[in-house]
């Protein structure tokens, strides 16, 4: 590969100069010298060494966004990730700027990531609500994060009305009848986004007198774990008489979920209602069409954008955190009774 020195020799110049061509600084190089090298740059196919020039001028234009997960696990499978990724991906390189994009499951790890790249801002999704505090402690740039609840008060983030999605949930079940239901989603031990939409869906039960079984609170560690899903529609199945509706928090879980449940000769709504979240585009591309929350990925993917920046511009700006409105989108997998 080759490297400054080399286009310098056959230019006949000096590393330095060649170096000011390459940074774009051309009042101190000749015209016809700057079109020389720039021939040869471009005859030799010389990539400038961005990693190294940041070091040098401690601005590496390099923005991280950090996943939460295991490193053999693939989040972009939940389109969920893929449609934020996709957003935040083309904000960050409309600004200038570079996405350096990663999986981690730590926040020693994340800690560890932001130092070695030099990286000039962050957008961290997923985060566990018991991990903030301590990447915030120890970094000293601009940080967003994406739907994360923490009592840290130096915290900017974009998030949804998490509570509000469940009372609508819940008042939907009620209207059409269904008086006995079940909550189907991930453990809320680490993240108070989905402790968030069941206490906002048992509230708004206990609203209309209907007390909540906690029998039927259905926990799932993964959406993409083919065998935890079939033993869950199992379960369900043998439960069947027992509620007429259940609300999962994602639409990736609820779609998943209906193909099995199928497969054990429950309906999607004869059999079982559900309410599922997020309006993905595969709610209509699945049979029925699923009822959801709907919440606006892309907003709030922009926002994360723009909350960076705005903290990259002026380093002293206060904190910002966002909630966005959620919607009920009805459907057809909700009967009536």
């Amino acid at each position: 590969m080759p490297t400054l020195k080399d286009i310098a020799t056959e230019a006949g110049v000096s590393v330095m100069t060649v170096s000011n061509v390459v940074n774009g600084n051309f009042s101190k190089v000749s015209p016809q010298t700057t079109a020389r090298i720039q021939e040869i740059i471009k005859r030799l196919n010389y990539v400038p060494n961005f990693s190294a020039r940041s070091l040098v001028k401690n601005n590496s234009h390099i923005i991280s966004v950090i996943l939460r997960g295991e490193k053999n696990q693939n989040p972009l499978k939940n389109p969920y990730n893929a449609i934020l990724l996709g957003t935040i991906i083309s904000k960050i390189q409309q600004q200038g700027y570079y996405a350096m994009i990663n999986i981690m499951k730590s926040a020693t790890d994340i800690s560890k990531n932001l130092h070695t790249w030099n990286a000039e801002g962050a957008i961290l999704l997923g985060m566990f609500d018991d991990e903030i505090e301590k990447i915030c402690s120890v970094s000293d740039i601009p940080i967003v994060f994406i739907d994360s609840y923490s009592n840290f008060r130096q915290l900017s983030n974009v998030g949804i009305d998490d509570y509000k999605g469940g009372q609508l949930a819940a008042r939907h079940f009620i209207e059409k009848g269904h008086r006995s239901l079940a909550f189907i989603g991930p453990p809320s031990s680490h993240t108070s986004v989905i402790q968030q939409r069941f206490e906002g869906f048992c509230d708004e039960l206990e609203t209309h007198g209907i007390p909540f079984d906690t029998r039927f609170r259905f926990s799932l560690k993964s959406d993409v774990d083919h065998q935890e899903m079939k033993v869950l529609a199992k379960t369900i199945t043998e439960h069947k008489n027992e509620f007429t509706g259940a609300f999962v928090t994602s639409d990736q879980t609820a779609s998943l979920l209906m193909n099995l449940l199928r497969q054990n000769g429950i309906l999607i709504p004869d059999d079982l209602s559900l309410i599922s979240f997020d309006n993905l585009e595969i709610c209509e591309q699945v049979t029925p069409q699923l009822t959801t929350i709907a919440q606006d990925l892309s907003q709030k993917a922009e926002l994360s954008v723009d909350i960076l920046f705005r903290r990259l511009l002026t380093p002293n700006a206060p904190v910002e955190s966002m909630v966005l409105d959620v919607s009920l989108i009805e459907r057809n997998s909700v009967k009536t009774l």
